[in-house]
Order: C-alpha cells, then structure tokens, then sequence
C-alpha cells in the first residue's frame, strides 16, 4: 500500500462536533447548544437547543463541560432537508423558520455520532446508547421523513444487551440496515434487517471480537476494527456469503469511528480510553484499500485531563454523510489541539 500525508486545511476552534454532510456539500455543525451550518463560506446560526437542566449551567468552561457532557448531541438532516436532533434524552425537530419541537424521549442522553440512518424511504432509524447497568430492554426508533411520525422499530429483550452503537444502511444491498451492539460478554454482535425490522438476523458469538461501534461494508465482506478495552483489538472482518469470521492486524486502542470515502478508501479514529486493551495515549487516524488492511497516517495525544473518565476519552469523530479525502472533517474531544473543536483535513498519497 502507499503511504498517505495528513493536512489540516482549516481550523475550527468554537465548533464543538461537525455532525452531517448532505449531499449538496452543506456541513451541519453545533458549538455548544448552537445549532450552525456552512454551505459556501463562513458559518451561519440555525437554531438552538433548549436549555437543558444541570448539565447547561456547567459550560461556561471547557473542563467543566466535559466533566457534564454538556456538549453531547446529534444532528442529521434527512434526504428532505429536515433537521432531527437529540439531546438531554429528547429528540427535536428542527424546521424551517419555527421553534424546536420536542418529539418524544429516549433512553440515555444521545446516541453515538454518525449512528444514525435513513431508509429508502425517507424515514430515520437510531438505536438507544446508554450504559444501562440493569439491563433493561433497549430500542430502536425511526422517524418519519416529515419529522411528525415515530414509533419503535424494534425491541431488545431485558438482559440481551448492554446498547445499540449504531444503524447503517449497507450500500450493496441498500434495503438492508446492520446493526452494532455491545459490550460484554454474550452481548456483542452484529445484527441484520430489512428496514421494517420484522426480521432480524443475529452474527457472533457475543465475544469481544464482534464487539464494533462502525462498520466498513466491501462487495465481499462486512468489516470493522474492534471496540473493546478489555482484549487485544483487531481489524475483522465476515465473508457475506459464508459468515466467515477472519481476523487480521492488532490495533493499539479501541476503534469507534470511521467511514468509506468518495474516493473508495476507508477511514478510522482509535480512541484513547482505559483498560488491559488500551496500549497507547495517541487516537490515531488511520486509512486503507480494503477496509481490513490498515497503516496509520496522523496521531494526536492524549491531553492531561484526568481522571479520563469524568473529563472524557480522547476521541476523533466525523460526520454522517458523504465523506471525501480532499475535505474531510473531524471533530475532537481530549486530545491536545483537538479538544472541543474541529477541523477540515486533507489526506493525500505521497508522492514517491
């Protein structure tokens, strides 16, 4: 494989998450409870999150909004140009020229970034993230394309699993979700359905090897870099056909976040938290041809914070959507010179 260069094109320093890029190039944003856009330009103001009780009185500091997740939200804007957003376990409408409506609550307060998914026709699917020490059942909603309809999709039985790390649409089957779950022991697979959810069919063993937050879809197999810090991660992947499970390169830290580019190569962020499976204080960013093999291309460190898990892991994020080498935008929590704000990066080939 060649080697790869990393660039950062643009820095973004009050963009707290850049979470959807639509497919006319529009980038949705938020700082803080801001909700911001940019098309062409500079950024633009959208709307707002309501304020949201305790956590909202604690972000007028950078640490103590980490402390209080006050930044945690999702945007994602559908084929209809609507805007869904959730927060504080609420989920909003954000439509044209009128104030946020709340639409229903969920379990936990958001859901992970670029988890989210919209079917052929229109309608939003996302599954609850939340830690869930009792195990109760766990679901997944989708919403209307309008934004007035919802309903449960599908139920997780009490005691199945720990919580949904995400819903994508598999690009060679584009009537076909698949689904992450997670995290421990008997509760991590894979899930695939057809969007009414009627039927579903369940992949792995529950092992950590299964155990993935995004997944990396090739002609020839479903692929993903593992999420676990209890053992060694690797890079995987399962024969569509055969169901197959290979595993291939070990991976230093945990694997949240990635994606497939317009330029038909692959993407992922390691993320630095704690654990026996944690072997480095750099989230690395990471590319390859095939979704299974992998070379690091930048790293950022770890920043001083401790202890790591009240003022967060170090975390790279990228947006839904469509995603391109030459304006790839990242968000960053944790890390030094990216923690609570993003930037627009380019990934070139070296030219030898």
């Amino acid at each position: 494989m060649e080697n790869y260069s990393f660039q950062i094109v643009e820095k973004y320093p009050n963009v707290t998450i850049i979470h959807h890029r639509t497919n006319d190039g529009a980038v949705w944003a938020t700082s803080g409870r801001n909700i911001l856009f940019k098309k062409s330009g500079g950024w633009q103001s959208y709307s707002r999150f309501p304020f949201c009780f305790p956590r909202d009185l604690f972000a007028f500091s950078r640490p103590s909004a980490r402390a209080m997740r006050s930044d945690k939200c999702n945007l994602f804007v559908n084929s209809r140009g609507n805007v869904l957003g959730i927060r504080g376990s609420r989920v909003y409408a954000f439509l044209p020229d009128q104030p946020p409506k709340v639409l229903f609550t969920i379990q936990g307060d958001c859901v992970l970034h670029r988890s989210i998914a919209e079917d052929q026709n229109g309608w939003a699917y996302f599954g609850e993230y939340f830690m869930n020490p009792q195990r109760h059942p766990v679901h997944i909603w989708r919403v209307s394309p309008e934004l007035d309809r919802w309903e449960v999709a599908y139920e997780f039985k009490a005691n199945s699993i720990r919580h949904v790390h995400g819903i994508y649409l598999d690009p060679y089957e584009p009537a076909i979700f698949w689904v992450t779950v997670g995290d421990f022991s008997g509760e991590s697979h894979l899930l695939c359905s057809d969007g009414t959810f009627k039927s579903v069919q369940q992949y792995g063993d529950g092992s950590q090897n299964w155990r993935a937050v995004n997944i990396f879809f090739t002609k020839d197999f479903i692929c993903w870099l593992t999420d676990s810090n209890l053992e060694q991660n690797h890079a995987m992947r399962m024969n569509r056909k055969t169901g197959e499970l290979e595993k291939g390169q070990e991976i230093d830290c945990s694997t949240w976040y990635g994606g497939c580019t317009r330029e038909d190569l692959y993407v992922a962020f390691t993320t630095v938290e704690r654990g026996p499976a944690i072997h480095s204080n750099l989230s690395t960013i990471l590319i390859s041809e095939d979704a299974f093999h992998w070379q690091e291309v930048f790293r950022f460190k770890k920043d001083f914070y401790r202890p790591v898990q009240l003022f967060k892991y170090g975390v790279i994020s990228c947006p839904g959507g469509e995603m391109s080498l030459k304006e790839l935008y990242l968000s960053g929590e944790g890390l030094i010179g990216m923690d609570g704000c993003s930037i627009q990066a380019r990934i070139e080939r070296k030219i030898e």
